[in-house]
């Protein structure tokens, strides 16, 4: 029972500093994680394209009132509606979340939290993703799919 609380503890403070979910798979070349990501998107696209709905937030009636000014002068606010206004929901968009987990489960990967690398921190580059250890963290040297790296 304590080792159960224990790795609960660790699992809650491990998910403290996790900031962003990957795809991963060991052993699998970034080339071919990317080829798959695209190939997934597209599936989860043409499956459950998007679907948008026009909806519109709630309309409240404000009442009149009285508002008086510092020398005792009152007048009267009428009331009016408030709200109404548009906005966009697309239908399918967890549809689409969800079957794009299934291909990426189907093809062998498993989407994993993990912390980014601290800044200056030795790591070791590579073309395939490495397998996950303590110290596995992402790497982000510039725009685009964050790298699966380990420290060095």
């Amino acid at each position: 029972m304590r080792r159960l609380i224990l790795a609960s503890l660790a699992a809650s403070l491990l998910s403290a500093c996790v900031t962003e979910t990957v795809y991963h798979a060991a052993g699998v070349p970034l080339a071919t994680r990317d080829a798959d990501i695209a190939g997934c998107e597209r599936h989860a696209l043409s499956r459950f394209p998007v679907q948008t709905q026009i909806r519109y937030t709630p309309r409240v009636y404000v009442p009149p009132r009285q508002v008086c000014n510092s020398a005792g002068s009152c007048t009267i606010r009428p009331g009016y509606f408030d709200g109404g206004d548009p906005y966009t929901v697309d239908l399918n968009e967890n549809f689409r979340r969800t079957a794009f987990a299934g291909c990426m489960g189907a093809r062998g990967y498993t989407e994993v939290g993990l912390p980014r690398c601290e800044e200056g921190e030795a790591i070791v580059l590579s073309t395939t993703m490495p397998p996950l250890t303590g110290g596995t963290c992402l790497y982000r040297p510039a725009p685009g799919p964050a790298l699966i790296v380990n420290p060095a």
